[in-house]
Order: structure tokens, then sequence, then C-alpha cells
């Protein structure tokens, strides 16, 4: 059975419009190994605006990702600190590249919930300081999974909805 996990990343991408897909303004397009050579820290993914998805599309903005952290499967908040723990240091450069790029910084939260099972998410000064310093916004890309069958069967018994 699979159980509830999460993960949480540090992405720089292009600021433009959403008209179904995000089109990047030219002043938020850049080159992710700019990023790679400024910060000194390897992206986990990164693409730039006209390179070629797998779909044989092209991404209409520029998108660099890294400093995944997957520790304690239920703490967002000690993933968080593991992720920024490394960008703490590189606050001057993060605010060179806003000034010379129209771009977003996001620590992104994807949890995965399973049977109900929740993660924890709170967040305290040293993340609220480090995103306030950068400019950065917290996101969440969450997951929902069902129960599993004999769960719902359960709670239908228990709701009274049982025709037995």
């Amino acid at each position: 059975m699979e159980k509830t996990n999460s993960y949480t990343y540090f992405a720089i991408q292009s600021n433009g419009e959403n008209d179904e897909r995000l089109i990047a303004k030219a002043e938020g397009m850049f080159n992710p190994d700019d990023m790679t050579c400024l910060l000194e820290i390897q992206p986990f993914s990164s693409w730039a605006s006209d390179d070629q998805r797998k779909d044989g599309s092209e991404y209409l903005f520029s998108q660099w990702s890294a400093e995944k952290s997957d520790i304690y499967r239920l703490d967002v908040m000690a993933q968080c600190k593991d992720t920024i723990k490394n960008l703490k240091n590189k606050i001057p450069q993060l605010k060179q590249i806003k000034e010379q790029y129209d771009v977003k910084f996001v620590l992104m939260i994807v949890p995965s919930i399973f049977n109900g099972e929740q993660p924890w998410i709170e967040f305290d000064e040293e993340l609220i300081e480090f995103c306030y310093l950068t400019g950065t916004t917290i996101g969440v890309d969450m997951y929902v999974y069902p129960l599993d069958n004999t769960e719902w069967e359960n709670e239908e018994i228990f709701a009274g909805n049982n025709e037995n």
C-alpha cells in the first residue's frame, strides 16, 4: 500500500502570461546554464524557452529547478529547510537574477496523499525570512488519491449507507 509522502524543491521560472500555457515575457527568458553557473548549484530539471518537450512541442518559458528534498516523508518544514540550506548564502546572486530577468522564485511543495494520511505543513521564521528576502513564493502541487476500497466500504457502513 502506498504511503503519503512529499518533496520540495526551489524553482526559477519565467514570468509571463497564461493562455492555456505559460508564455514567457521576453525579459523572462533565460538560459538555465547561466543560473547553474551563477548559483553554483546543479539543477535536477531545467529547460529554456524554445527547447523541445518530449511530445515535440516547444516550451514557451524557461525554468530551472534544484535542491529537491524528500527527507522525512511527512515533515514539509524539514524538507523546505533542506531545500533552502544551500540557497541561503546565495541571496545576493538570487537578487541579481531578479534584477536581470523577469522571473519568479518558487519554493514548491509536492505532497501525494494516500488513504487520508496528511503531511505536516508549517513554516518557521527562517523559511519566511528567506522567502521575504528573495521574493520567493510558496506553491503546493497536491496529489490526493482515493481511499482504498476497504476503507470506502467501512465509511459507507458507518455513514448508514449499507444496503445489506
